[in-house]
């Protein structure tokens, strides 16, 4: 597939990257700075060009006139749409993605169509970190919980600790711990390497476990893994920005909410916004402050600002100073890899990740609904639907231990008329199923779509 991509900002350089892992898609990439483009040139198999993603002689040179896709990406909303109309209306481009932020746009969907400003996928990278936040939130002792089938299952990260019911024990123990309960673990990493994970597998301290079940399930299975975590009652948010400010909205009702801000006017305008969080106007890496406030009694300190320096470092000091858990908004992995290095952060959040799934999910070809980044972009999680009409899949009617899947590939479960089914290797896929997917060889994904892909 050809693609270019508009920006080579964090979100466009992080595309770029997972885009690049896949031999059979050539990229090209765009941006107004060459000290952008060139770390991208050095060390991907890339086509870079210097100049302006909305101007017609740039997207020329860049070649959309061969482009099966554009994903428009740049900082600004309104480039992002002319670049897309342009693609549609002078290169008639088939696809075209892009990210806008601003809410008086997206409060006006008619603006989206073929005869106003023609995007087939918009993604607000706002909105996918606040509603991702919102689901570690839930969730006590997750580190990371990911949606399929709108929410109806979760799958769930979560690391173990020496102690509990299921540490030193094999996987099949779980389920004679819990009959009742319908999981399945899907993937086990131990020291940054994948496992094959059976029934004989025995979970060791430290382990990340991948595991899928739905929503109601999670507090249970979770406490299989490690110490009961208590809910996140008390909770303080570093940066009332847009993020800080919509997640703030989104728990105010439920929870005990501080918001520190350091800019006095966005302070004043947020407390206008909020009707029950507790709006502070100050610095959050001020120890005076955080005392004052009762970090000790904090349950979550979350660091939400624009800065991964900010956000790192007042992640450890609320730590030190009593917060029971702290989570850090990072962009850049050398600050990820050093949050997860660091005990003081218990977690890290990528927003390019989370935005580059959200992305990869119309990028995939089949009737792909999800798609999840995982391990920095070394594994995925996906959903896809299993249609049957004038092209029936070739899958349907056939026992998933029949879909010669690679290695690497798992079917992890099936949803069936709200129903999860555990993939097991005697279950035969339907029409309309919603089969999910872990991959830890994202290279094996070509082979994957040519399964599920209809018969032509």
């Amino acid at each position: 597939m050809k693609i270019l991509i508009l920006g080579a900002g964090q979100v466009g350089s992080t595309l770029a990257k997972y885009l690049c892992s896949d031999n059979d898609n050539a990229v090209t990439i765009v941006d107004q700075k060459e000290d952008n483009l060139s770390p991208l040139q050095r060390h991907l198999d890339i086509k870079t060009v210097v100049g302006h993603g909305a101007y017609p002689s740039v997207l020329e040179k860049a070649g959309i006139k061969k482009m099966d896709m554009v994903i428009a990406v740049m900082k600004s909303d309104e480039s992002n749409m002319v670049a897309c109309r342009m693609a549609f209306t002078l290169y008639n481009v088939d696809k075209k993605i892009a990210r806008i932020r601003t809410a008086e746009y997206l409060h006006r969907p008619e603006l989206f169509s073929k005869e106003a400003v023609p995007i087939d996928f918009l993604i607000t990278p706002e909105i996918l970190i606040t509603e991702y936040i919102k689901g570690i939130v839930e969730e006590p002792g997750a580190l990371q919980v990911f949606d399929f089938e709108n929410g109806l299952v979760q799958l769930v990260e979560t690391r173990a600790f020496r102690g509990t019911p299921i540490v030193n024990r094999p996987v099949k123990e779980l389920h004679q711990h819990l009959p009742d309960t319908p999981m399945r673990i899907i993937s086990l990493y131990r020291n940054g390497r994948a496992l094959l994970c059976t029934s004989d597998t025995v979970i060791r301290e430290g382990d990340h476990v991948y595991f899928i079940t739905r929503r109601d399930h999670i507090p249970s299975l979770l406490k299989e893994f490690r110490r009961a975590d208590r809910s996140y009652k008390n909770i303080m948010i570093a940066g009332g920005g847009t993020i800080g400010a919509s997640l703030a909205q989104s728990l105010e009702s439920s929870h005990n909410i501080r918001v520190i801000e350091l800019n006095e006017q966005c302070a004043i305008e947020l407390e206008e916004k909020l009707d029950n969080a507790l709006v502070l106007h100050g610095n959050a890496s001020d120890e005076t402050l955080l005392i004052d406030e009762g970090i000790e009694e904090t349950d979550l300190f979350l660091a939400l600002t624009d800065s991964d320096e900010v956000n790192v470092i007042v992640s450890i000091l609320a730590k030190r100073l009593g917060a029971h858990k702290t989570i850090s908004l990072v962009k850049r992995d050398v600050y990820a890899l050093l949050s997860e290095q660091s005990e003081e952060i218990d977690m890290t959040v990528s927003p390019d990740q989370i935005t580059a799934s959200g992305i990869l999910s119309h990028i995939r070809k089949g009737d792909t609904m999800k798609v999840h980044c995982l391990q920095h972009g070394k594994a995925e999680a996906i959903e896809i639907v299993v249609h049957g009409d004038e092209h029936t899949s070739q899958v349907i009617g056939r026992r998933i231990k029949d879909l010669n899947l690679p290695s690497g590939v798992v079917v992890a479960a099936v949803i069936r008329d709200q129903e999860l089914l555990m993939g097991s290797k005697k279950l035969l896929i339907e029409e309309n199923d919603h089969v999910l997917l872990m991959l830890t060889d994202v290279s094996k994904i070509h082979q994957v779509e040519s399964i599920f892909s209809d018969n032509e």
